[in-house]
């Protein structure tokens, strides 16, 4: 993966999380749910979230391969 890239995926990382954040923000923001509009941004988020545990877990992986290549040493 290219520097360029790496950058993008961080962007991306950073742009889910804020919109999980407004997501949260709209639910905790309602005297009465409209369940549909609900139901819509909770699949928003299950899709934000799910794209963000893929990029942890590579970047989990980013770390575990320094961590080798450190222990080789």
């Amino acid at each position: 993966m290219t520097a360029k890239e790496k950058t993008e995926k961080t962007k991306d990382f950073k742009h889910h999380l804020e919109e999980i954040a407004e997501i949260l923000e709209w639910f905790d923001s309602q005297e009465e749910l409209d369940v549909e509009k609900a139901l819509e941004k909770v699949k928003k988020a299950a899709v934000l979230i799910k794209a963000s545990k893929k990029r942890l877990g590579e970047l989990e992986n980013e770390f575990e391969e320094i961590k080798a290549d450190i222990e080789k040493e």
